[in-house]
């Protein structure tokens, strides 16, 4: 089951996401970014430290949010991928598109 929490510091969101990210919870994901893109953030970012497996459905929503979220204007940054998404995102060459870094680093470049 994934669950996804949202945490809102002023005008950055991180959206924590926890479990399995497959098909079946697609929707309930777009719906949660759809309502944090309405706010017009400066940054979005997707917290992945707990984001057990993705399927390719679930890569393709990602992708999608980048556009979305490049043609709002809106930073989208992914924290702490572990080794298996890591993997993932490097195999479909991903991390030549998306912003990749730790939420130490994260929060050094964008919350203090």
């Amino acid at each position: 089951m994934l669950q996804v929490t949202v945490e809102d510091k002023n005008n950055i969101v991180i959206l924590h996401i926890i479990g399995e990210f497959y098909i079946e919870s697609i929707q309930k994901v777009e719906k949660i970014w759809e309502d944090e893109v309405a706010k017009t953030p400066a940054v979005i970012a997707i917290d992945c430290a707990d984001l057990m497996f993705i399927d390719s459905s679930a890569i393709g929503t990602l992708v999608k949010f980048l556009n979305n979220a490049m043609s709002k204007k809106i930073r989208l940054v992914f924290l702490d991928l572990n080794p298996s998404i890591q993997q993932v995102f490097s195999t479909a060459r991903l991390n030549n598109f998306f912003t990749i870094t730790t939420r130490s680093k994260f929060e050094r470049e964008y919350l203090l």
